[in-house]
């Protein structure tokens, strides 16, 4: 079977039971196999989402920064091994960081999307980028810089300054003229939150049906995590990395070369199934996205997502191996059958070994749902679906992520445990009370 057929076996499937939820892109030896919308761009709106939709990218944003940093060094207005206090004089310890430790996130340098108040209060208030720096530029180091890697927005904030300070532009003005204008990319650019842009997708999340997220600020995320665009231009962007029309191969291959982990300028290259693989996810405001680019097989895979559920990290995964054609399972579907035993299901599960995750299932106008936590600790909240039942077990399905729940029952019908599988296959076996999930644990010692 060819890959445009599998792949297209394993869409239907997804697609039938509402898995998917945003833009997805495919493309193999530049032939693009699928570009689609799937799911709703603006639900109060009823306008689904297309192959044109405009979509916040997050973390994506890095590799442009990066570029942007590239093709300066390339023209000698600047070298990545300079430190940043040449071009940013009052920052502290600016003597020993350089640029190069920016964009490999070796600085040592604080996270601010870390810090405690962050979710609650900073990201909701506006900044300018000078006034963001100075939220952490005085705080003590994590680590002597180059010593290790962190993951830090802070960094890529300082490469924004830097661009701005070197090129004269404004960091949505350079993106715009250097690097998408030339390449036709006219639907990406930089979201100030002001000004309207045509044809972008609202951000979601999910709490028994979608729900809007909580609000934040985008006056400063910038080169860290401030831009928009579609999968058509992310493809072009794509196909622009593998020619040397921005850089010159021995520059790229830099750019593309992991330092002191798997990280490299902005982007994360490592091992996927046993091949190469540059890639980045990416999360802001209820957006979620991932690009993987497996440049000797010639594939990428572009997914952008605007439900921030969706588990856009194993689905282009999963899409990876179909493509590749590795062994992928397909959801059971969402067909459900007549269930009204709902009453002893509900309740508290404890997973064993592990004293944190809890499955909470309750009942809702006779129907069940899940509330489990996901990315962060965020906790969502899934309609469970029954697709199969007999004297001995009930399975359920969960709308929205591809999740299973087994119960099973004693030869009394009494709930003895259940097996639940997460979107990304992982198994728990979880018990209704703490004291028997604690006993399996012992058991297993």
């Amino acid at each position: 079977m060819k890959a445009a057929e599998r792949l297209g076996k394993w869409i239907e499937r997804y697609e039938a039971n509402g898995y998917l939820n945003g833009s997805i892109l495919i493309a193999t030896n530049r032939n693009i196999l699928l570009n689609k919308g799937f799911g709703m761009a603006n639900w109060e709106h009823a306008v689904p989402n297309k192959s044109t939709t405009k979509f916040k990218i997050g973390s994506l944003t890095k590799a442009f920064t990066a570029m942007g940093i590239y093709q300066l060094h390339e023209s000698g207005r600047l070298c990545i091994d300079d430190c940043i206090g040449k071009y940013l004089p009052n920052y502290p310890h600016g003597e020993k960081i350089t640029i190069y430790q920016c964009l490999t996130n070796t600085t040592g340098i604080p996270n601010y999307t870390s810090f405690p108040d962050y979710w609650s209060k900073t990201m909701r208030l506006p900044m300018t980028l000078h006034q963001l720096i100075d939220s952490f530029k005085h705080l003590e180091l994590n680590f002597e810089p180059g010593s290790k890697f962190e993951y830090s927005n802070s960094g890529y904030s300082l490469l924004t300054a830097i661009i701005e300070k070197v090129s004269d532009m404004s960091y949505a003005e350079y993106i715009r003229e250097k690097i998408c204008r030339p390449l036709g990319m006219n639907n990406t650019g930089c979201d100030d939150g002001i000004e309207i842009v045509e044809d972008l997708a609202s951000g979601y999340s999910f709490w028994e049906k979608p729900i809007h997220t909580a609000y934040a600020d985008l006056s400063f995320p910038l080169g860290a995590y401030g831009l928009y665009s579609t999968t058509e231009d992310l493809f072009l962007w794509d196909q622009a990395l593998k020619s040397s029309q921005f850089l010159s191969k021995e520059l790229k291959e830099k750019m593309f070369t992991p330092y002191l982990s798997s990280y490299a300028s902005g982007w994360v290259v490592s091992e996927m199934f046993d091949r190469k693989c540059m890639h980045h996810f990416g999360d802001i405001s209820g957006f979620s996205s991932n690009f993987l680019r497996f440049a000797d097989e010639q594939v990428t895979i572009i997914y952008l997502s605007n439900m921030n559920v969706t588990p856009v990290t194993h689905l282009t995964q999963e899409m990876a191996k179909v493509m590749f054609d590795e062994h992928v399972s397909i959801p059971l579907p969402t067909k459900p059958i007549n269930f009204s035993n709902t009453e002893p299901i509900a309740g508290k599960y404890f997973i064993e070994n592990d004293e944190i995750k809890i499955l909470d299932i309750s009942i809702n106008n006779g129907e069940l749902y899940l509330t489990v936590s996901k990315l962060y600790g965020v906790l969502y909240k899934f309609k469970l679906v029954p697709v199969r039942h007999n004297e001995s077990q009930s399975t359920f399905v969960t709308e929205m992520i591809n999740e299973q729940l087994i119960f099973h029952y004693s030869l009394a019908g009494e709930i003895v445990g259940v097996e639940y599988k997460d979107f990304n296959e992982k198994k728990y076996i979880a018990y209704k009370n703490k004291t028997s999930a604690l006993v399996e644990q012992h058991k297993n010692v």
